[in-house]
């Protein structure tokens, strides 16, 4: 992978130095940011308004905002940087292209916190202290994804002020090892045929998530760590849209885990609704356990 871009004594971008070996992957990147972005901007539109709150929504309302503005800069960068050549001298200021960068590279931080965090509290669910209340409470999940944004805040401030990659790259294996850590404790389960805690959807939605995040995410850590070392330069190439399927495949996953259960249906709503209100706290379980 070239990252062969000039960078000029002006602080902007020389469009004959834009990587046109890249540039037939542009549409395919555009179209799938935006397919991402309905289908994110839908989860938002249900989650917020329409689907009742409980612990797990939190996680996903606040993982679909990051990857929503993901797709999102990445799409206003793409059409920045390689729409025109006007476009590209007027706008190819370091101050844009440092903002972007810096936008891009916090919300995917954020994600892969989040993300982590949500499948974590997934995989404890299925032990017996599941029925600690902190494990359900909405709360709790609100205070955590707050201080999961701070600390994707904090890296990325640290990042840009002092270049420390290493910190970085540190939080990517860890989260990486938990996400592993997590896929497997609800794989084994899964496989026990132990449905109820949690429920079989939402295993199936945290577990496809689990296998396609290396895969999609991998590459992105390496154009991630060279933009720490130089945020005023933008460089499209395959790890963004690589970066762009993973951000795009969530909402597909929650609908396809509840699309495919029961009765096979196309609405989001009724999709969305089954995967996510399937979840009962642990008192509600147990009444319902106690009244059948």
């Amino acid at each position: 992978m070239a990252f062969n871009v000039t960078w000029h004594e002006d602080n902007g971008y020389n469009w004959s130095d834009c990587e046109t070996s890249h540039l037939s992957r542009v549409p395919v990147t555009l179209l799938i940011c935006l397919c991402g972005m309905v289908g994110n901007g839908a989860l938002l539109w249900l989650l917020g308004s329409h689907i009742r709150r409980n612990s797990v929504t939190i996680y996903v309302l606040n993982l679909a905002v990051a990857d929503f503005t993901i797709l999102l800069f990445i799409t206003i960068a793409l059409g920045t940087f390689y729409a025109s050549e006007s476009l590209c001298h007027q706008l190819g200021s370091g101050n844009v292209t440092t903002a972007l960068n810096i936008t891009i590279f916090f919300a995917f931080t954020a994600s892969v916190y989040l993300l982590t965090a949500f499948s974590a509290m997934t995989a404890l669910s299925v032990f017996p202290m599941s029925h600690c209340p902190c494990h359900h409470s909405q709360l709790f999940s609100v205070l955590l994804c707050a201080l999961l944004w701070l600390l994707s805040f904090l890296l990325t401030v640290t990042l840009y002020f002092y270049s420390l990659a290493l910190i970085f790259v540190l939080s990517y294996l860890l989260a990486v090892l938990t996400l592993i850590c997590a896929g497997l404790t609800l794989l084994v389960r899964v496989l026990c045929h132990s449905w109820q805690h949690p429920p079989r959807k939402l295993c199936a939605v945290v577990l496809l998530a689990v296998i396609f995040f290396p895969f999609f995410t991998a590459d992105f850590v390496y154009w991630a760590l060279l933009r720490t070392f130089d945020f005023s330069v933008f460089v499209f190439n395959m790890s963004l849209l690589f970066t762009c399927v993973n951000s795009s495949i969530h909402p597909l996953i929650y609908f396809l885990a509840g699309s495919c259960a029961k009765k096979f249906t196309l609405s989001l709503s009724v999709a969305f609704h089954r995967v996510f209100e399937d979840v009962e706290e642990p008192q509600n379980r147990d009444n319902t356990a106690e009244s059948s």
